[in-house]
């Protein structure tokens, strides 16, 4: 999937969803027919120029901002289900303020988010991500270069898999993070994505 850029509602992919009721359905599904009691995560649909993403709040803190094509994301709905009761469909105030957000992002408008996140994860990796969210706008660097500030220079593979593992794709900018050559490296989004989220950022084509 190739995505032309300036980023605008012509190059932007068709919705993932035809209807609220199919992504009801598919979150259903997702939970594996979960019943139980119902938690305090709603989660929404949120339409941008590089296609459909798939938001999950609570009233006062972001769990999850996905692209609702990654492979990942069914097992990552059914896992925040587990932990904090079923989740069901909804846009609480949070989930509009992601939206408002993300719609100036893509505008060239807002360049640092100022949302409320909550991490799901082992120590390591809430330190990886944290550590991202310090990356600036406009510049990238290396999964090296992140296990070195960390004090752990040989964990360049351990950061690159919490990279991967991060759930809130774009406000943690784990697209920020290239291969120590410049290159683009993996990315959950698909690298057509990352590719670009830089070149909205920088201005100018990123490397392959």
């Amino acid at each position: 999937m190739q995505f032309d850029l300036p980023l605008g509602p012509a190059a932007a992919p068709p919705p993932e969803f035809a209807s609220e009721a199919e992504f009801t359905a598919m979150l259903g599904r997702w939970q594996s027919g979960k019943t139980g009691r119902t938690g305090q995560l709603r989660a929404a649909r949120i339409e941008t120029p590089l296609g459909t993403m798939v938001c999950v709040c609570s009233a006062d803190h972001l769990h999850l901002l996905e692209f609702a094509s990654r492979p990942e994301l069914p097992r990552e709905i059914a896992d925040l289900g587990k932990r904090h009761g079923k989740i069901s469909a909804g846009r609480t105030g949070l989930a509009r303020r992601v939206e408002d957000q993300l719609a100036r992002y893509f505008g060239g408008e807002l360049r640092a988010f100022e949302l409320p996140l909550a991490f799901s994860g082992s120590a390591f990796a809430k330190d990886v991500w944290s550590r991202l969210c310090k990356i600036p706008y406009g510049l990238t660097t290396t999964y090296g270069a992140i296990a070195a500030e960390m004090g752990r220079p040989a964990a360049t593979r351990a950061v690159a898999r919490a990279n991967g593992a991060n759930r809130i794709a774009i406000i943690v900018p784990c697209h920020r993070v290239i291969g120590a050559d410049g290159a683009l490296t993996g990315y959950a989004g698909g690298l057509d994505r990352k590719r670009a989220l830089l070149t909205l950022e920088t201005g100018v084509g990123a490397g392959t």
